[in-house]
């Protein structure tokens, strides 16, 4: 009659993903495109920063601009992240302390 043996089973292990810094650098601060008229919207191209839904200030590039009835909005890509988002004008500023006492509902 055959025996049967346990083996001892192996634990996978996962790949480490080094960590990332979120913190907004002086590298970004000089890449932002400071505009005179603050009304004015953004052009293709310009990096700016945005209120993000957790009402914290992030960096993005802004990728494509669109035109509606209440105003303007962008498709702008985070660079931390380097995820898409979408943001109305009003929650997009040339610096991070404009966002200073302001939350997003």
């Amino acid at each position: 009659m055959a025996v049967k043996r346990k083996t001892k089973q192996t634990k996978k292990e996962k790949p480490k993903i080094a960590r990332t810094s979120r913190k907004i650098t002086k590298q970004h601060k000089d890449k932002i495109t400071l505009r005179e008229d603050k009304s004015l919207p953004y052009v293709k191209g310009d990096f700016c920063f945005y209120l993000a839904k957790d009402n914290k200030p992030r960096f993005a590039e802004v990728q494509t601009v669109h035109e509606y009835e209440g105003g303007h909005y962008y498709i702008v890509i985070d660079q931390h992240d380097f995820r898409f988002a979408t943001v109305e004008h009003k929650w997009c500023a040339d610096d991070e302390k404009e966002f200073k006492g302001v939350k997003r509902k």
